[in-house]
């Protein structure tokens, strides 16, 4: 009489990893190009944070100038430009403009306007 054994060795076949590796390697191919973009917005966001500092910088500058004029400057590959306009007698206009270049050689402006009274 013969018996009939039982296969007790668990385990995957090399289909089946094979099977497995395919498909996480289209899961991370699909995934790439919102990787890309992701690392795109991240640099955009970085340029605009940057400037917004340096706009607030120099906004705090001429805040706290009693006369303040209109002027422009670069800082590092930023161009910045402030325009002091007088709207009355004893209130005055502060814009600055921060003109920047990111890595892709795309242009981004970024302007705030901010009004302060004269003494």
């Amino acid at each position: 009489m013969t018996r009939l054994r039982k296969n007790t060795e668990n385990g995957f076949t090399l289909i089946e990893v094979l099977a497995g590796m395919l498909i996480i390697s289209l899961g991370l191919v699909l995934l790439l190009p919102m990787m890309v973009t992701s690392m795109q917005a991240n640099d955009l966001a970085r340029g605009s944070t940057e400037a917004s500092m340096l706009i607030k910088d120099k906004m705090e500058q001429l805040k706290n100038t009693d006369s303040p004029v209109s002027g422009s400057d670069t800082v590092g590959l930023v161009d910045r430009i402030w325009r002091v306009t007088a709207v009355s007698s004893n209130l005055i206009q502060l814009e600055v403009t921060i003109n920047w270049t990111d890595r892709h050689g795309l242009d981004h402006t970024n302007t705030v306007t901010s009004y302060m009274s004269t003494r």
